[in-house]
C-alpha cells in the first residue's frame, strides 16, 4: 500500500483509543514509519539510478519484527500519557502496515514485495502472498476511498482530522474551511 494509506489507517486506529493529539500523532507516525527504508528511491534518482538503494533496502531495514519494536519504543518514549497503550498500538499499526504490504504492494513489473520479517537475524525468511495485488490496483484504491470516508465521519463526529499528524494549525484551517463551506449554520 501507499504511505498515505498507511497514515490514514494508523491514525484511524488511534482515534478511539487516545484523547490527546500527541499520542494519536505518535501512533500514526509509527504506522507509516516502516516506509522510511524506502528513502533510497530518492538517492537512486539523485544519482541518476547509479545506485540501487531502494531495491536493496526497502522492505528489509524497517519492515521487520526488530524495527517494529524499536519504532514502538521510540513512540512510547515521546508519549506523555497512556504509554503502554502507545507502545501496544504502535506495534499493532506497524503490523497492520506489514499485512497491507503483503496484500497489496506488487510492482507494475509483477515483482511481489516480500516482508523480511526476521531481518537481520534471518535474511532468507520472507512473508509473501501469491495473490498480492499491484500497488495501484482497484483494491488499494477502494481501501483508500473507504479510509477517506471514515476520516470524514471522524471529522463530523469528533471534529478532528488526520491533518493533526502533519500540523495542528493546518488541521484547524481545514476544519474552519469545512465549517464555512459545508456547515454554514455552525
Amino acid at each position: 500500500m501507499a504511505p498515505g494509506a498507511h497514515l490514514l489507517m494508523s491514525w484511524l486506529c488511534s482515534v478511539p483509543i487516545f484523547k490527546q493529539c500527541r499520542e494519536r500523532r505518535l501512533v500514526a507516525l509509527a504506522g507509516i514509519s516502516p516506509d522510511i527504508d524506502g528513502i533510497g528511491i530518492f538517492i537512486d534518482q539523485l544519482s541518476s539510478n547509479k545506485t540501487n538503494f531502494y531495491f536493496e533496502y526497502h522492505h528489509y531495514l524497517c519492515h521487520n519484527i526488530f524495527a517494529s519494536f524499536v519504532i514502538s519504543l521510540l513512540a512510547t518514549a515521546f508519549a506523555k500519557s497512556q504509554r503502554a497503550a502507545v507502545f501496544c498500538m504502535s506495534l499493532f499499526v506497524i503490523h497492520i502496515h506489514f499485512l497491507c504490504d503483503i496484500l497489496g504492494s506488487k510492482g507494475p513489473d509483477g515483482y511481489q514485495w516480500p516482508i523480511f520479517y526476521l531481518y537481520p537475524s534471518n535474511k532468507t525468511f520472507e512473508l509473501t502472498w501469491s495473490g498480492q495485488w499491484e500497488l495501484n490496483a482497484w483494491q488499494n484504491q477502494s481501501i483508500i476511498f473507504v479510509l477517506f470516508i471514515l476520516c470524514f465521519l471522524v471529522l463530523t463526529k469528533k471534529r478532528m482530522t488526520f491533518l493533526e499528524v502533519i500540523s495542528p494549525r493546518l488541521e484547524s484551517e481545514a476544519f474552519e474551511m469545512w465549517k464555512k463551506y459545508f456547515r454554514k449554520n455552525t
